[in-house]
């Protein structure tokens, strides 16, 4: 009888330690989800940081590609604009040369 209380004391003991390993491996496997969920929201989360700078880069690069077209635009025009002076005075001179007979 007294091998029966040893040999249920044990079997006690044991299911008892088999139940404190249980719950042991379900806390360490919630607590890992959570670290996991909390790892997978701060990549998210910089993930969407990353986008929106990236959004607000790109945003800035068509902007100064605008204004740097404007500014192109303005130059072709004061080219077109000297070029068309440069032409009016050319013609004024090559007048004025022949009205003092000094072309060819």
């Amino acid at each position: 009888m007294n091998e029966d209380k040893t040999y249920s004391a044990k079997v006690v003991l044991v299911s008892f330690a088999l139940g404190v390993l249980l719950c042991l491996s379900m806390c360490v496997y919630f607590y890992s989800s959570r670290t996991e969920s909390r790892n997978v929201n701060r990549t998210i989360q910089q993930l969407t940081t990353d986008g929106d700078r990236a959004t607000e880069a790109v945003n800035r690069a068509e902007t100064g590609l605008s204004e740097a077209q404007d500014t192109a635009n303005r130059i072709s025009e004061r080219v077109d604009e000297s070029a068309s002076v440069l032409d009016r005075l050319q013609a004024e001179l090559d007048r004025i040369a022949e009205a003092n007979g000094l072309t060819e």
